[in-house]
């Protein structure tokens, strides 16, 4: 419902009491059908060959800066990727050195604990014959001996 201003009705009174009226509303002063709505001023639409050219060659160029923007972005993506696999190769050499020095270290370590068992097995042995060869002496000296 459209609102009306008091400058848009009339009021009319019935009877002399004062209790009854009637309010008559204006018709509009234009008829609705003659209003015409205007709409945004557009711009000349010139399509000569001129101009569809020259828009052509705008869209072709935008084309070519989007894909050198796409290019550029995956050469960057490219070049983080191969950073990325070289840190990877370069951690993991330096990891597979210091297994490789640790292996040693510990092949090092088991072949001497080996050469000193070794050792200790032949000067027990050396010990072992000394030993045997002080009995046999002593045995001699007591077979040897007189009987008193």
């Amino acid at each position: 419902m459209s609102t009306v201003s008091a400058t848009d009705m009339q009021v009319k009174q019935l009877d002399k009491s004062g209790k009854a009226f009637e309010v008559v509303i204006k018709p509009p002063s234009k008829d609705p059908s003659e209003v015409k709505l205007s709409s945004p001023p557009r711009s000349p639409t010139c399509l000569d060959a001129k101009t569809i050219q020259e828009k052509l060659e705008k869209a072709e160029e935008r084309r070519k800066s989007m894909e050198a923007e796409t290019l550029k972005k995956l050469a960057k993506e490219r070049e983080h990727q191969t950073e990325v696999l070289s840190k990877a190769a370069e951690v993991e050499a330096a990891f597979a050195k210091k297994a490789q020095e640790e292996l040693k270290k510990k092949q090092e370590l088991y072949e001497q604990n080996q050469q000193a068992q070794r050792q200790a097995k032949i000067e027990r042995l050396k010990e072992m014959d000394q030993h045997a060869e002080v009995v046999r002496q002593n045995k001699m000296i007591m077979t040897n001996s007189p009987k008193a």
